[in-house]
Order: structure tokens, then C-alpha cells, then sequence
């Protein structure tokens, strides 16, 4: 009896877990917000601007960490989003550094919520009649109850004045005492706000580790416009402390989708869906064909008709091969007809060379029109050397772009140049060597002066 009531304890309790379990929502989705955040390194821009943020007072932005008041008396500095929060739902989590020398400091530093931008004012550097979050870590005891340093929540609906004096105890609806002043590293704040439960946990900043985070306060009901702005200020009074912000980070809270969202469409839709789908399709096929019946001329081709990936890749191929034997071909042609100039030239060169040597072996000397005839060849040959040259030199670098090899015949053929122009350049060297010569055996002494005798 007894292992059966056990059993059936068991059973119970395994069928509580199932039914707990199934009752448990999802995980919510979270979503970066760049727009509603910043962070180190590089903070700022070229121009010493916070993108997306406005900032102004005393609060000096720097590529690491924006200071919001410097350890001097009497500072208020601020920085407010320029775009409102789209998003019902929320979280943030700001790290802040508040330094000092002296054992009390002053006044604190504000996180703040609100339907529209702040402005400079005597709440911790914010108008004293917010309507909105506030979050304020409060340094100095101003109502002398020995509860400061205190991290608290405020919330006001824009009609209540903030009492200084009172540390904004009308105002307060919940918070911590945790001294946040001179810290190892910085004090992180996570502020949640999801189905309207505003959730507050302090990280004390005595630890590296991201996890060592502690509940400050929890609150319930709570109701925040949408569409309000985010910012952070600080303050000092009579004393004065560095209050710094590291970093602002703003995430988007999106409730997980409903059980009939996750399961789908039913079988019913589905099918309504599936009939919608075939009827469109055979309407769009008959159009298709009454398209082709009224205009056959611009009816599309089949694929077949179209040349595939290969076939195209082989066409380009031998179009490419066809070119490149064109261009061999071509210039196999102008090297031929270059040949040609060539011989010609070198059989004047030649016959004219003859008559030369005629005339020095039967006159010994050259007369100006023999000069000039050879002057004249010589330029023609360095004219049409430098179009032989000119040509030669397109066509080697059109080749070369081809990776086409140098042909034997050209090599032949500029071979055969080559010597025509040696042979040439040797008949020239014999003329003028031969007329230096007739020069020394023509030159004659000149005849003594004549006497003049008296008589």
C-alpha cells in the first residue's frame, strides 16, 4: 500500500513538473540599440561629438569615458539621446566611476528615462519637475539620516517638485544603500523594464566578473511612456567628486511570440493556401500562352536556344585563337612587303654604290651631285628604318599581350635586313675613305713667290 501511494506521489509530482515546464514562456528576445548607447574606445568623433547623443555643462567627452563634472564645486554636466526609444520594452546598463579625495563627496550622478530631453536644472543636473525614470546615486546625507551614499528610484509625473533638501524621499519608490564612491573598477547599474516590472541590480565594481551582479530593489506596475529619451547627468555642491560615465548600453525587449504564432497555420489554411496557389498558376500559364499567341514575335526562346556556360567559354576560346592567327597573319604580310622595300632599297644602294666606284676609279674624285645622291640615300634608309622599327615595335607588344611567340620567318627576315644595312654602311666607309685618300695624293705645293729684280 505504502510503495503504491508512493508511486502515485511520484507520478503527480512528475505530471506538476510537465504542466510547470509547458507553462514557462519562452525566452524573451533582446536587441542591441546603437543608436541609444555609447561605449570606449573611440567614444567620440573627429568633432569631439557623441553620435546620436547631445551632451553640454561641464561634461567633457573623451575617446574612453565622458566626465560629467570634474572634482570642482558647484558643476553640472549632462547627456540626453537625440532620438526618442521606439521600443515598449527595455533594458540599460551604464557603468559609472565616481572618485573623490575626502571621505564624503557630493552630490551624485542621475540615469534617467524620460518623455522628453532633459534640461539643465538642480536635480542632479536635470530639471527638478521630470516626467519619467529616475535613477539617482545620491553621495551627500542632505537630510541628515546617515543613509548616503544611496542608490535609489524615482518617479515623478512631471508635477512634483524634487526636495534637495530631503534627498527626493516624496519621490522614491524603492532603492539600496551601496557606496559606490572609489571603487576598483567601475559600478555598473542594469536597469530592466519588461511587462511593466522595472527591475533594478547593482554591480559594486570589486570584481572583474560580469555575472556579480546584486538585486538593489524590484518594483511592480510600474507604467513608462513609450518613446521617451535616455541620459545621464551629474552634479557637485559644496564638495566634489569625478563622476564619470564608461558606458551606455541600451538593449530592446521583444515578448516571445504566442503558442498559435509558433505552431503555425492550420491544416485548413494551409489547404485554402495550397488551392490559391494552383489556380494562380494555371491563370498565369494561360496567359502565358495567349501572350504567345498574340505576339509570336516576341516570344521568348527555350533554354535550348541559348548556349550554355561551356558552350559559350569554347566560343570565346576559339574566337580569341582566330584572332591572334589574323594578327600573325597580318603581320607576316607587313614584314613581307617590309622585305621587299628593303631589297629594292639595297639594290640602289648597291647599283649606286658601282657607279661611285666608276667615277673614283676613272675621274679619282666625286663630284656635288654624286654627294648629294648618296646623302639622299642615306635618308631614306633612316626613314624607312625607323617605320621598319616603329612597326616592329606595335607588333612585338601586340603579341606580347597575346603570349604569341616570335616567328622564325620574321627572325629570318630581320636577319637579311640587318646585313643589307651592314653592306651598306661599309660601301659608305669606303667612299669616304677613298676620297680622303685622293685628297692627300691631289694636294700639290704651291709655287715659291715670285722674285721682283731691279735692273
Amino acid at each position: 500500500m505504502a510503495s503504491t501511494e508512493a508511486l502515485y506521489s511520484v507520478t503527480f509530482l512528475l505530471v506538476l513538473i510537465r504542466v510547470s515546464l509547458a507553462s514557462v514562456p519562452s525566452e524573451r528576445h533582446v536587441k542591441f540599440q546603437y543608436k541609444h548607447s555609447f561605449k570606449g574606445p573611440h567614444l567620440v568623433n573627429k568633432d569631439s561629438a557623441i553620435p546620436f547623443w547631445n551632451h553640454g555643462g561641464s561634461a567633457i567627452p573623451s575617446d574612453e569615458q565622458i566626465r560629467l563634472t570634474p572634482s570642482m564645486t558647484n558643476k553640472r554636466g549632462y547627456a540626453w539621446t537625440k532620438s526618442t526609444f521606439p521600443h515598449e520594452w527595455w533594458e540599460a546598463e551604464i557603468a559609472i566611476k565616481v572618485t573623490g579625495r575626502g571621505r564624503l563627496g557630493g552630490d551624485g550622478v542621475a540615469i534617467w528615462y524620460t518623455e522628453s530631453a532633459g534640461i539643465d536644472g538642480p536635480a542632479f543636473g536635470n530639471s527638478n519637475t521630470w516626467k519619467g525614470l529616475g535613477i539617482f546615486c545620491d553621495s551627500f546625507d542632505n537630510d541628515q539620516q546617515g543613509n548616503n551614499p544611496f542608490i535609489s528610484v524615482m518617479l515623478n509625473d512631471g508635477n512634483q517638485i524634487y526636495d534637495h533638501n530631503k534627498d527626493g524621499q516624496d519621490l522614491q519608490r524603492g532603492g539600496c544603500l551601496r557606496d559606490f564612491r572609489n571603487r576598483p573598477n567601475p559600478v555598473r547599474l542594469k536597469i530592466r523594464y519588461y511587462e511593466n516590472v522595472l527591475t533594478l541590480w547593482v554591480h559594486m565594481g570589486m570584481s572583474t566578473k560580469s555575472e556579480d551582479f546584486e538585486l538593489c530593489t524590484r518594483l511592480e506596475n510600474i507604467s513608462l511612456a513609450k518613446d521617451g529619451f535616455f541620459g545621464v547627468s551629474a552634479a557637485t555642491g559644496g564638495l566634489a567628486d569625478d563622476h564619470d560615465v564608461v558606458s551606455f548600453i541600451t538593449h530592446s525587449l521583444t515578448p516571445p511570440k504566442d503558442t498559435q504564432t509558433e505552431k503555425g497555420m492550420s491544416e485548413e489554411e494551409q489547404q485554402k493556401l495550397a488551392q490559391q496557389y494552383e489556380e494562380y498558376q494555371k491563370k498565369l500559364e494561360q496567359q502565358k500562352e495567349e501572350y504567345k499567341t498574340a505576339h509570336p514575335d516576341r516570344a521568348k526562346r527555350p533554354e535550348t536556344d541559348y548556349e550554355n556556360v561551356y558552350e559559350r567559354d569554347v566560343r570565346l576560346v576559339y574566337e580569341g585563337q582566330n584572332a591572334i592567327h589574323q594578327m600573325i597573319s597580318n603581320l607576316h604580310t607587313k614584314v613581307g612587303e617590309l622585305t621587299v622595300q628593303v631589297n629594292t632599297l639595297y639594290t640602289l644602294v648597291t647599283s649606286d654604290h658601282n657607279q661611285i666606284s666608276q667615277v673614283v676609279r676613272h675621274d679619282q674624285t666625286i663630284s656635288r651631285q654624286e654627294v648629294n645622291t648618296l646623302i639622299n640615300m642615306q635618308q631614306q634608309l633612316s626613314s624607312k628604318l625607323g617605320e621598319i622599327t616603329s612597326h616592329l615595335m606595335d607588333q612585338r607588344g601586340s603579341m606580347d599581350k597575346r603570349d604569341v611567340g616570335d616567328s622564325p620567318g620574321v627572325t629570318s627576315k630581320l636577319g637579311d635586313m640587318q646585313n643589307a644595312i651592314e653592306s651598306l654602311t661599309h660601301s659608305v666607309n669606303n667612299v669616304a675613305t677613298k676620297q680622303q685618300m685622293i685628297s692627300g695624293q691631289d694636294k700639290k705645293d704651291c709655287p715659291p713667290p715670285l722674285r721682283c729684280h731691279s735692273v
